[in-house]
């Protein structure tokens, strides 16, 4: 049997050391995908300085964009997208990190503003007032291939009532040529009635229902409002919509997810529609 010389196992264990160290940096830019890192935001302020008493907390987790193609491209992508996600009021300088703590500043600053009050009413309703207020935001790229990224906001709000408040917006780039998407980049305008009703019969069909009466039964308003929307993010194989509470139904229906697989409406795809390259 051959023997194995100390120097060739070292030098095995080192390949293998440097392939995994080279697989495990996540921030390296992979083909045609977005490079990101996750930073998380978190804040409370509680009444009075008192951590046993109601509180304003807020939680921002973001997955910021770093690299594109060159790293300038990190800070160009949220340039476009920081007034869409934060509004152009947090926006100033057009950067995620910085928008998002002044976000947080702007909800612990409304709070205190309300201090006096919310006091005033525990001293007289005690336990029965509650003035816990709680913001959640996630900012997560749910699709990142073929030089199309996909954003969704995803917020949780409770600022008193019966129940918080809820929601998903997403923003599509196609970084092919910079340019947010929307609807009248996919689809031919003469095309939109055949588009909408595709989608009502995929809400149909994917809550076994034969007719679009049976949708009032469950919480929906009509079914003359279920059209497509700006609020849509790709799949590989799919535009899926989503429509957020009082949208198209009441809050106990919950969001409407939509996923229309791209055979159901490739013929209703402009020419340039950027959704063609995905289609295998």
């Amino acid at each position: 049997m051959k023997k194995v010389s100390l120097l060739g196992i070292i030098a095995l264990l080192c390949c293998l050391y440097s392939c995994n160290s080279k697989n495990s940096q996540s921030n390296e830019t992979i083909v045609d995908t977005v490079a990101i890192k996750e930073v998380v935001i978190k804040e409370a302020y509680h009444l009075s300085g008192d951590t046993a008493q109601p509180a304003c907390k807020v939680s921002i987790t973001m997955d910021i964009p770093v690299k594109y193609k060159q790293d300038s491209d990190g800070v160009r992508l949220q340039k476009m997208l920081t007034p869409l996600i934060f509004g152009d009021e947090y926006a100033s300088d057009s950067l995620f990190e910085s928008s998002a703590k002044k976000a947080v500043a702007s909800h612990i600053g409304a709070y205190k503003e309300l201090e006096p009050e919310f006091e005033k009413e525990l001293s007289n309703d005690g336990d029965s007032y509650s003035c816990d207020w709680d913001f959640e935001y996630n900012i997560t790229a749910i699709y990142n291939h073929n030089d199309i990224i996909s954003y969704d906001l995803s917020t949780s709000e409770y600022t008193g009532g019966a129940h918080g408040m809820y929601s998903d917006l997403f923003y599509t780039i196609d970084l092919s040529n910079w340019h947010r998407i929307v609807l009248e980049d996919i689809f031919k305008p003469e095309s939109m009635d055949q588009v909408n009703q595709v989608l009502l019969n995929q809400l149909l069909k994917s809550l076994d229902l034969a007719a679009p009466d049976s949708l009032l039964e469950l919480g929906f308003f009509d079914t003359e409002n279920i059209e497509a929307n700006e609020n849509f993010y790709f799949t590989d194989d799919a535009l899926c919509w989503v429509f957020n509470p009082y949208e198209i139904a009441c809050y106990a229906t919950g969001q409407v997810h939509i996923k229309v697989p791209f055979k159901e409406i490739e013929m209703f795809l402009l020419p340039e529609s950027p959704v063609r390259r995905l289609i295998k």
